[in-house]
């Protein structure tokens, strides 16, 4: 079986998780979220996946799922890589059903994501991959979980996983430090071209770049695509002190305000991208907040940081 990889060796340097819109009524605003993926590709971005959580797919319906990948798919093909994803919650039928659309849609990989929360058993994970690869040959992610009283992807797993040709790549949620030096390191081991990435940061990205990462997902790249493009840039270039700074002048000012306000991150960036005048409204959808007016003057004042305009 003959796997198409040739878009997905093209992964590297960052990558913007789709966040869909919503307009006043909680009803998806595709318009409006497409609008922003092709500004995005437009500022220089060129690699897009959905995912679980920055996607809201814990709020999605299985239909709205399939309008989302599909809507973002028809904006970045053949301007941008744009991994779709499956739901947690989908049997190895469903997950091959919606490859196939996606692979009609122009999506060049496919993030086959799994529940880690309820602890499978490793063994299972390996089937219900494995599974899969026996009815397509687009390109596909793994994806690993932990949290507390949740353990992931063991190494042995990943292990197997870098048999199955089509997989060429892993969302790791594990970890951004020691975790992700561990699989890293897995991979070197057995000399494969996995594409590890992390849910991440800039700041994970700078350490792990010098394990063997070689793209990284980057929430400030959401408003600000410019810093995410001039700060891998930097690393490029070999140029470590410049890449410190951004991650301390942009980045980590970001952190600050999350842990002030009562919102998620998502909700700042929904507000962010309405200021923007990129999305309608910066309305959530339960059980997701939606930002009062106090947090939106601080996340107003955030957005003019000399830095992240410069």
């Amino acid at each position: 079986m003959k796997i198409p990889i040739k878009a997905a060796k093209k992964i590297e340097g960052p990558l913007v998780p789709i966040m869909p819109a919503f307009d006043a009524d909680e009803k998806l605003d595709l318009d409006s979220t497409c609008r922003w993926v092709e500004w995005q590709i437009a500022s220089g971005i060129r690699n897009f996946w959905t995912t679980y959580g920055t996607s809201h797919y814990m709020s999605l319906t299985d239909e709205e799922i399939y309008a989302l990948n599909q809507a973002v798919a028809g904006v970045t093909r053949k301007k941008a890589v744009f991994i779709a994803s499956t739901n947690f919650t989908w049997p190895a039928a469903k997950c091959l059903e919606f490859i196939h659309a996606a692979r009609a849609w122009g999506a060049d990989v496919v993030k086959i994501q799994v529940d880690w929360r309820w602890n499978p058993n490793q063994d299972a994970v390996f089937d219900f991959y494995r599974r899969i690869t026996l009815g397509t040959s687009l390109p596909l992610f793994a994806y690993t979980l932990a949290a507390p009283n949740v353990k992931g992807m063991n190494r042995r797993l990943l292990e197997r996983i870098m048999t199955l040709p089509q997989f060429v790549g892993m969302k790791n949620d594990t970890g951004d430090f020691y975790e992700q030096c561990d699989y890293l390191r897995g991979v070197r081991l057995a000399g494969s071209s996995l594409n590890v990435m992390t849910g991440g940061s800039m700041a994970s990205f700078l350490h792990n770049h010098q394990f063997g990462a070689r793209a990284f997902a980057v929430g400030i790249g959401t408003v600000f695509p410019k810093v995410a493009l001039r700060f891998y840039a930097a690393l490029r270039a070999g140029r470590l002190a410049a890449c410190a700074r951004i991650v301390q002048e942009c980045e980590e000012p970001f952190y600050d305000l999350y842990a002030r306000i009562r919102v998620s991150h998502w909700a700042c960036f929904h507000t962010m991208l309405r200021e923007r005048g990129l999305f309608s409204s910066d309305q959530m959808r339960f059980p997701l907040l939606t930002a009062k007016p106090d947090d939106r003057k601080a996340i107003r004042k955030l957005m003019r940081l000399p830095a992240l305009n410069a």
